[in-house]
């Protein structure tokens, strides 16, 4: 049980990083639309690139997020039937979810994967104007993914820890009321 505990340690560790260094992109973001609005409208010569950058670096950042807004349990949910269930249908009902959850991210990885090296591997650029290198942002998706079920496994232990610590509780209280 320590093995897994550690594990969930580094998986949240990392996360808890990775999600707090994306955080910052928004600043890159704001600076360049703040750029592209005085470019334009006060010396009425717009730039061929801000949008652009803006949609790459919300991507990496919606994309990287993931698992570090799973670990601090900020993803929509609508708790309005599972917080009367009792703690057995939850674990039966959060193993559900895990599990549909993983075969998403297994298949989000796998396709998203095979996007990215074909765009390393011909070097896509960009239609625009501006045409920069899409392997960059591409490679933001799986990794992404990637990051988002490793905190998916780590939620799944610590549920799978209450369960078993539930289950012992109850064990014990049945066997004192029958003493």
């Amino acid at each position: 049980m320590k093995f897994f505990k550690r594990g969930v340690e580094i998986i949240d560790g990392i996360n808890d990083t990775i999600g707090t260094m994306v955080a910052f992109l928004t600043i890159p973001m704001m600076l360049a639309v703040v750029y592209e609005v005085v470019a334009r409208y006060i010396f009425d010569s717009p730039t061929i690139w801000s949008m652009e950058v803006n949609q790459y670096l919300l991507c990496a950042y919606t994309a990287l997020a993931g698992g570090y807004t799973l670990l601090h349990k900020s993803h929509v949910s609508v708790d309005i039937l599972y917080e009367r269930f009792p703690l057995n249908i939850r674990v039966v009902v959060n193993l559900i979810t895990s599990v549909a959850g993983f075969v998403f991210l297994y298949i989000l990885f796998i396709k998203s994967l095979h996007i990215a090296l074909e765009a390393w591997e011909l070097k896509e650029r960009s239609d625009s104007l501006f045409a920069p290198y899409l392997f960059p942002v591409k490679v933001t998706i799986p990794i992404g993914a990637l990051l988002f079920a490793f905190q998916l496994l780590a939620k799944l232990i610590r549920d799978i820890e209450e369960f078993i610590n539930f289950l012992k509780k109850d064990a014990s209280a049945s066997s004192k009321a029958g003493e």
